[in-house]
């Protein structure tokens, strides 16, 4: 199975680059509109995501589909599922900030095999399949060394409105910049999980996380040595809205610091 993971990562490869073009073609050039409170879309979004739709279907009509926008959701009888984020880092894109990324995912039977993660303004690919490693640019790359977590820099995917969950959000980001080298919030959930993997951070949480956010980026931690867990540390699940992911060396430590923050907050149950 090797050999199909290689090759269903090298198509999310190609297929990245081809949306990554139709982003460039609407960056600073499209105006956002809001789907809810500060969540915004753009006609980009729509075009990648059509154009990676269009893309997968015709490269592989048998598998399924599930993507951030146009209410996409797959058929649950078919054992392949691309889980895609056209734009990760819509908020971002609208205003020029210069992160943002093309996430791809392949699931199959409740297993991640391939995963990219595209980043078009520096033409940088993160790439990853199922024992096959983590690349970027077509380089091996690892998760970093740091053995202590005040040692880390720590990436946050937080939400874009705190609400009521504020407490939480707040005392996660105080506990994490805390006898640490900091924490950074990038705005794309895949950059963050890019970048661990290739060593340039050593933490990445995440709440109100969604699948398509998440699903390429665990992989290409998993291949890069790394360590993907639940915020308090216990199994993951691409379909719950929290991560934990780390260079491994860490984790425990890590887990431990958010459980006690997360917990002494109370507890919120609103998404944004």
């Amino acid at each position: 199975m090797a050999e199909a993971y290689h090759e269903y990562r090298g198509v999310a490869e190609e297929v990245a680059r081809r949306a990554g073009e139709v982003l460039l073609e609407h960056y600073g050039r499209v105006e956002a509109r809001e789907k809810g409170p500060s969540d915004l879309v753009t006609a980009a979004d729509l075009a990648s995501q059509r154009t990676i739709a269009a893309l997968l279907a015709e490269r592989f009509p048998g598998h399924t589909l599930l993507a951030e926008e146009e209410g996409v959701r797959p058929d649950p009888d078919r054992p392949f599922r691309w889980i895609v984020d056209p734009l990760d880092g819509t908020v971002n894109f609208a205003h020029q900030f210069p992160i943002w990324t093309v996430s791809i995912g392949l699931e199959h039977q409740g297993r991640l095999i391939a995963g990219v993660v595209y980043a078009p303004l520096t033409d940088t690919m993160w790439s990853a399949s199922l024992g096959g490693g983590t690349t970027r640019d077509g380089k091996p790359v690892r998760v970093s060394r740091a053995d202590r977590l005040q040692r880390c820099l720590i990436s946050a995917a937080f939400p874009t409105r705190f609400g009521s969950d504020a407490p939480r959000q707040l005392a996660l980001m105080g506990r994490f910049s805390t006898d640490t080298h900091s924490v950074r919030r990038s705005g794309s959930t895949a950059w963050n999980l890019a970048t661990l993997a290739s060593g340039g951070a050593d933490v990445c949480f995440g709440t109100h996380v969604h699948p398509w956010d998440v699903a390429a980026g665990v992989l290409l931690v998993r291949e890069a040595g790394g360590t993907v867990s639940a915020l308090d540390g216990g199994p993951y699940d691409l379909y719950s809205q929290e991560i934990l992911a780390t260079n491994g060396l860490v984790h425990d430590e890590a887990a431990r610091a958010a459980a006690a923050a997360w917990g002494s907050s109370g507890s919120s149950t609103e998404e944004s």
